[in-house]
């Protein structure tokens, strides 16, 4: 049989269970890619994210030509002509099936339910996978039978569950019967412009670039996950998010290798590693908020009465935040740190969020969008739980009186100023007792701006507001 691999965001042959069973089931087999400049800008895809996809693309044509399968990039105005567009390539090479692995968000699941509408009137076959997640979306429910939308009991029902057979994913590729299809990539024209400046050496494409970041993390630190992720200048983390975001390595594989040194322990042993693995689980968590109450997709927040919410909209506080000029260091040296490397460190999101919607009390769909542009690990479902988390406005969402003062933040996480220096150069030679709050004397000197808010009078407003909505 002759089969089409449908490739989207699953850039890899490792644990990718559509490509599998194409292998298995077909003695040919032919891949695509559908590539558009159109809805990446949609989706606010940061420049950053597409020449990363870009080069991700190129590395796995060079996996699949190994096994005799070609890649074939396609130019698509969006969404909408992809049906037109794989039926055609199925009746020009005389295909009989197709496989692809699942997307989460309502505009991907408009166009598969397009895609299968038209393989449905033509007689052909197809397969569909979900390798973002451990579990079946939606498959994870309360004694109610409802969706959970809190992460604690989720993750308890998620571990009841759980079995090693779940993790199986070792595979040997066999080469395919070789075609006269060539692969494309090296002629196809991305029409790529580079508008960032991220320097991507951080970040090297491919799927053995990932594993090899995984093993190396999972051998040096991850131990120490528990107590030093909080940290924003070490290597506390394993900086694997963009490898996942755009699936270049899996969920399952990374939570396979790190159970291999825990003595395959999900919720007992070493406490680094079962904390890293739970921040695996939040992804899925999240992927299932999306998939079981669609309205978190379509730019509307998950706390109904958080609509009411008369946001704020000052456009020089929004400039000085995108351009890390806020006069608070901790928060502009994280929002550097994300021009400069497309990526901020997760505790750094939280507060630089919740700086956002609660001291500026500017709506989170702007802060959410912002990141998206420029977040080379940009993912749709994360990225929203997380913006709607630090806004009170989302599932198992901090109070809304919760709100992290920044200053305190700072000396907590970055004592000693290494990352605020590190990013603010101007501040690179300021003592640590200063560093955080720095003098109007030292602000003048190293030409740093001052504060654009009082937090005392800026976290009132933002209780008052809420409180206004609520009642």
């Amino acid at each position: 049989m002759k089969s089409l691999m449908w490739f989207r965001n699953d850039l890899r042959t490792d644990d990718n269970p559509a490509l599998r069973s194409a292998c298995i089931e077909s003695d040919e087999v032919h891949a695509i890619y559908i590539f558009s400049t159109k809805q990446n800008h949609v989706h606010n895809e940061a420049n950053c994210k597409v020449e990363f996809v870009i080069e991700n693309l190129k590395s796995l044509e060079q996996e699949l030509s190994k096994i005799n399968i070609p890649l074939t990039v396609f130019e698509s105005a969006g969404f909408d002509d992809n049906s037109e567009l794989i039926l055609n390539l199925i009746n020009e090479r005389f295909l009989k099936k197709v496989f692809w692995n699942n997307q989460f968000g309502e505009d991907e699941q408009k166009r598969d339910e397009s895609v299968i509408k038209s393989l449905d009137g033509h007689g052909v076959k197809y397969s569909s996978y979900d390798e973002k997640v451990v579990y079946k979306p939606g498959s994870i429910r309360t004694g109610e039978d409802r969706p959970y939308s809190v992460f604690t009991p989720f993750k308890k029902k998620w571990i009841e569950n759980f079995n090693l057979d779940l993790l199986d994913i070792e595979f040997k590729y066999l080469s395919k019967k070789k075609t006269l299809i060539e692969s494309n990539i090296n002629k196809f024209d991305f029409k790529f412009k580079k508008k960032h400046s991220v320097d991507m050496s951080i970040w090297p494409s491919g799927e053995g670039h990932a594993r090899d970041r995984l093993k190396l993390y999972l051998d040096k630190n991850i131990l120490r996950y528990s107590q030093d992720r909080n940290d924003p200048i070490i290597e506390g983390t394993s900086r694997i998010s963009p490898y996942l975001a755009n699936g270049v390595i899996s969920p399952k594989r990374c939570i396979l290798e790190a159970l291999k040194i825990n003595n395959f322990e999900l919720d007992t042993g070493e406490k680094g590693i079962t904390k890293w693995i739970d921040e695996i689980i939040w992804r899925e968590f999240y992927k299932n908020i999306m998939f079981c109450f669609p309205k978190v997709s379509q730019n509307k927040p998950f706390q109904d009465y958080t609509s009411n919410i008369k946001w704020r909209y000052e456009e020089s506080e929004l400039d000085a935040w995108k351009n890390g000029k806020t006069g608070f260091p901790i928060i502009d040296s994280a929002m550097r740190q994300l021009k400069s490397e497309g990526w901020m460190h997760n505790r750094l999101r939280m507060v630089v969020a919740m700086f956002f919607t609660k001291n500026m009390l500017h709506d989170w769909r702007l802060g959410e969008e912002f990141f998206m542009q420029n977040l080379i690990d940009g993912d749709f479902s994360s990225n929203n739980g997380g913006w709607q988390w630090s806004s009170s406005t989302g599932t198992d969402a901090a109070p809304y009186f919760r709100i992290f003062n920044p200053l305190t933040q700072s000396k907590n996480f970055d004592g000693d100023g290494l990352f605020i220096k590190k990013y603010l150069i101007e501040l690179k030679d300021i003592n640590k007792k200063e560093i955080h709050d720095p003098s109007q004397e030292t602000r003048d000197f190293c030409n740093y701006p001052n504060q654009i808010l009082d937090l005392k009078q800026s976290r009132l407003r933002a209780i008052e507001t809420f409180n206004n909505a609520k009642n």
